[in-house]
């Protein structure tokens, strides 16, 4: 295999790093020890593969959060994903969808009314997504912003290369405080998603401790936040970029097919770390055990070979492969959840106003964790 002239820290600094490789494959050797996935076949591959895994002794989530169920294998890594299941039911999703979202919805759109901001991502896209979590956690929204503050730095955690700090332990620690603290404030009415995971695995008898259970919790938290207000911000950007009639979102269909269609273009997510534990063939090509693995869902969503014009944004396209969860035993838990919020977000978006307007634009993205289209600025025009 030829190796490619890219190291892998200035790589994937790049926005749509995929485009910098090779186009006669879909596996590419960075440099020992490291190797990048493409294609879509060979993404969904890679992250299917029982042998290639999440858990890695040096990755500095697991350090900063213990074990938890973004970094275990396996059977642990099963038994995390059962606690969330309680809380990621279809029953629980329209409950939330019945009593939570709305308000939290409409009060954004109350702030949205008439503004034109250079900066949502940062002042807006957090609002829904923060209040959801908060209210299933049992964390007093007038904690938001503390919330919101504490956990935007532990994004960087898990990057690659990962940005680890002594802030990123000590917000861990903190925020994990601030759940305890409200659940003691609550005098065990056993209402959380803390109290129901704790529930489920001592119903279920999973062998997890209290400690491995908070963490579950937190990164929920975290990536349950952090991966829906990045897609926000991409689907506002979308809506103000396109020649594309309000009138038509009204239809239900249309507007799953719209968000179908952002997520396939603005994966929240747009590169999963993983590690090969053995020997590993993808695409033809042999994966070294023990090398780092950089699966490019961006890369696998663009691919030209399944997507035609993969950049145009058609909502009538067909995306059956495409991957915004990411794929295999690691694909989100919580993207029905994420699904009906973003509908209800344009349904209420739709109903009060009557433009939506991207009035400047350098067409720049955030490219890692957590991407979003960056250096726009967004104009809400009322009915």
């Amino acid at each position: 295999m030829t190796v490619t002239p890219a190291a892998p820290t200035a790589l994937l600094a790049e926005p749509y790093w995929f485009r910098h490789l090779p186009t006669d494959r879909d596996v590419h050797r960075l440099e020992d020890g490291v190797y990048a996935v493409t294609g879509n076949a060979a993404v969904h591959a890679a992250l299917s593969h029982p042998a290639i895994l999440a858990e890695h002794p040096l990755k500095a989530s697991a350090r900063a959060f213990g074990p938890n169920v973004l970094d275990a294998d396996g059977p642990e890594h099963k038994a995390f994903r059962a606690l969330l299941a309680p809380v990621l039911s279809a029953a629980r999703i329209d409950e939330y969808k019945q009593q939570l979202m709305p308000r939290l919805i409409n009060a954004l759109v109350d702030d949205l009314a008439g503004v034109e901001t250079n900066d949502f991502y940062d002042t807006y896209a957090h609002k829904i997504p923060y209040g959801i979590v908060c209210t299933i956690l049992g964390i007093d929204l007038g904690l938001e912003r503390r919330f919101h503050a504490l956990t935007r730095p532990l994004a960087r955690l898990l990057d690659f290369p990962t940005v680890e700090t002594a802030e990123t332990h000590a917000n861990t620690a903190e925020l994990l405080g601030i759940i305890e603290k409200q659940r003691a404030a609550r005098h065990g009415d056993g209402a959380s998603l803390l109290d129901t995971i704790e529930r489920t695995r001592d119903r279920k008898g999973i062998n997890l401790s209290d400690s491995e259970v908070r963490s579950t919790a937190l990164l929920f938290f975290i990536a349950g936040t952090e991966t829906s207000s990045a897609f926000i911000t991409s689907l506002v950007y979308c809506m103000g970029r396109l020649m594309f009639g309000m009138d038509e979102l009204a239809d239900p269909a249309v507007r799953d097919a719209f968000v179908e269609e952002v997520l396939r273009l603005f994966p929240p997510v747009q590169t999963a770390v993983r590690f090969a534990g053995e020997d590993v063939e993808i695409a033809g090509e042999t994966i070294p055990r023990h090398s780092a693995v950089l699966t490019s869902i961006a890369g696998a969503n663009r691919d030209p070979r399944i997507f035609p014009h993969p950049d145009r944004f058609e909502v009538s396209r067909s995306r059956k492969q495409s991957m915004p969860f990411a794929a295999g035993a690691h694909s989100c838990p919580g993207f029905a959840l994420a699904k009906a919020e973003f509908s209800l977000l344009i349904e209420a978006i739709i109903g009060r106003f009557s433009r939506i307007t991207v009035t400047r634009d350098r067409r720049r993205m955030d490219s890692q964790s957590f991407s979003h289209p960056v250096d726009f600025t967004v104009q809400f025009t009322t009915t």
